[in-house]
């Protein structure tokens, strides 16, 4: 029962507040030129059906794009572009003749009262609410020219092209235009100059803006022979800012394929060879890990850095079998076949012993047998003799061979900034 007697009483407050109260003499209407001009103007203007006195006649808009800031997620594929949108258009119903309002040649306009274009971004992020509708305070000439400049984001899908990570450009495209009127009803065009401005432009984190590209596409499509659907069409390239990457990725990259082909020229039964062939297998499985941190999951294209360290870590792995398969064989007793003496004298005699540059260590206290006999000493160390230069020779041509993929590795999959 309170409830209700207060919600009567403030009704009848309001209505006398409202209504009852005689406004002063000296906040009457306005009557100066602009007020009187606004009122003529609007008093029968209807801004839902396009401004123009003959329906066969288009709305020619000029559009210029001054782009302040723009974002670009590669993870997500999104492209964000925040960018004061200047469009200018005739209303046929808004134009007035300055001299019967005091010389009045332009007034400002707020854009809801007005007939506003809505253009639509073709390739938006669906994730996103992207309203059409302009909010913003409008200039109005005398002729009839609208002029309006809102802040607008636009918010687009950009599919990324990752094979040059972390040197890669990006090529986004944004395509704007009417989502239901034609050519011959709305028609989108450029400024005649500097259809773009970057002149306050910032870069955003990790891109840098090269270029941005306006074209417009008459829209011609074989459905519809008679009618026009015209798209203006922005291509913009970013850069990335690769310094960061480089430095956490190509680099240390390249050090362990460093490791990995020194360590073939230290000796199989010292440690530290088997020690840096383990570390550098293991540097890139860290490498793996970090780059699938910074690039999408389903890219169109694989990194080619990516492919460098999945290669590059094989040809580690086949170093670490090769030292265990050479340490193996340095330390046999038995003799060595023939077809094995055969290639280690021929090599030994031949040119082929100027490749033979890894000269291992004969020493070795596994090897070294309790023996009271001279000839048999002699006759134990002359098999092991065969055995190790056999050894010399494989891990010569290994590295020869490590050294020479891994140069084409380099050149064909390391990336580089252009």
């Amino acid at each position: 029962m309170f409830a209700r007697t207060l919600s009567v009483l403030s009704f009848f407050y309001c209505f006398y507040y409202l209504y009852g109260l005689d406004c002063p003499s000296d906040r009457t209407t306005a009557e100066h030129a602009e007020a009187q001009l606004h009122n003529d103007l609007f008093c029968a203007y209807d801004y839902s059906y396009r401004p123009v006195k003959d329906h066969r006649s288009a709305v020619n808009i000029s559009v210029r794009f001054a782009i302040k800031y723009i974002s670009f997620d590669p993870l997500e594929e999104t492209f964000s572009v925040h960018s004061w949108v200047a469009m200018k258009w005739k209303d046929e119903f808004l134009s007035w003749d300055p001299t019967k309002y005091a010389n009045i040649t332009e007034m400002q306009v707020e854009s809801h009262l007005l007939w506003t274009p809505k253009m639509s971004l073709f390739n938006a992020d669906a994730s996103l609410y992207q309203s059409e509708d302009i909010y913003t305070t409008c200039l109005l000439d005398s002729n009839g020219t609208v002029t309006c400049v809102p802040h607008v984001p636009h918010s687009g899908i950009c599919r990324t092209s990752l094979k040059y990570w972390p040197y890669d450009k990006q090529n986004c495209t944004l395509f704007f235009g009417s989502w239901m009127h034609t050519g011959e009803q709305v028609n989108f065009t450029f400024f005649k100059s500097r259809p773009v401005i970057l002149d306050d432009y910032l870069n955003g984190p990790g891109w840098k803006l090269l270029t941005v590209v306006p074209e417009r596409l008459p829209g011609h499509y074989k459905c519809c022979p008679n009618v026009t659907y015209p798209m203006l069409k922005y291509v913009f390239t970013l850069k990335r800012e690769s310094a960061g990457p480089a430095a956490i990725v190509v680099v240390p990259s390249v050090v362990i394929v460093i490791i990995t082909t020194i360590s073939l020229l230290l000796d199989v039964k010292d440690v530290s060879r088997l020690a840096l062939q383990c570390f550098s297998l293991f540097g890139h499985f860290i490498f793996l890990t970090e780059i699938g941190y910074d690039i999408p999951k389903h890219s169109a294209d694989t990194p080619i850095i990516l492919l460098f360290i999945r290669d590059s870590m094989i040809m580690c792995l086949v170093s670490i079998l090769m030292t265990l398969l050479l340490s193996s064989l340095r330390k046999r007793l038995e003799p060595a076949p023939m077809w094995m003496v055969s290639i280690t004298r021929l090599v030994t005699s031949g040119p082929g012993k100027y490749v033979v540059f890894t000269e291992f260590d004969a020493s070795d206290t596994s090897d070294k047998k309790t023996l009271t006999e001279n000839d048999v000493n002699e006759d134990s160390s002359r098999k092991t003799s065969e055995w190790i230069m056999f050894a010399n020779i494989v891990n010569s041509v290994v590295f020869i061979i490590f050294v020479l993929v891994y140069v084409i590795l380099l050149c064909v999959y390391i990336p580089k900034d252009s």
